[in-house]
């Protein structure tokens, strides 16, 4: 999961540059396929590659927004649904792509640093949960360094191992509950 939450943010941020390409690939006369083409040339991986395959897609049959549209779940990124969109009026009823954009790279721009600002403002209660969530445990493993005779007890009577269940089953959901609160959706 981490590895491929980590090639779905690179593509992200590779994404706007690869849409500028893409653009100004219009803006020189290029079809919409064409210009994706010029935009494959130009790209670093991931974004080579998954663009790659939206243009292979394509000459296999497939219509270039439904393509878009795949590489949008592939990814997991709305914004993409916004190039698919484009690319749809651009097949439908033409017009200056270019123009529309270089309006949607604004936006995914935007987005990106409020992102980011969000990141910032809630890694104090993401690192918040995972504190709160090891000092238990810690606090356990000391006590029973300390007072082992005591902590015994916890481990060998039915009340105390209802009682570890008990605070297990609290600190668990104190956990979730703070990562709900920090997990914002922009």
């Amino acid at each position: 999961r981490r590895k491929v939450k980590a090639v779905r943010d690179e593509f992200a941020d590779q994404f706007p540059g690869s849409l500028q390409v893409l653009a100004s690939a219009l803006r020189a006369g290029h079809s919409f396929n064409g210009a994706l083409g010029v935009v494959v040339d130009h790209a670093r991986e991931p974004a080579r590659a998954e663009l790659a395959r939206v243009l292979q897609d394509d000459r296999l049959g497939v219509m270039p927004e439904d393509a878009i549209r795949k590489l949008a779940r592939r990814m997991a990124n709305r914004d993409i649904e916004q190039v698919a969109l484009l690319a749809e009026l651009q097949r439908t009823s033409g017009g200056n792509s270019a123009e529309i954009l270089d309006t949607v790279v604004a936006t995914i721009r935007e987005r990106s640093e409020i992102r980011r600002l969000v990141r910032t403002l809630t890694a104090q209660g993401r690192m918040a949960r995972w504190i709160l969530t090891s000092l238990p445990v810690f606090l356990t493993a000391f006590l029973w360094l300390v007072h082992p005779e005591v902590m015994a007890s916890f481990f060998t009577t039915g009340g105390g191992q209802v009682a570890l269940l008990v605070a297990a089953i609290m600190v668990a959901a104190g956990s979730i509950v703070i990562q709900k609160i920090v997990d914002i959706d922009v």
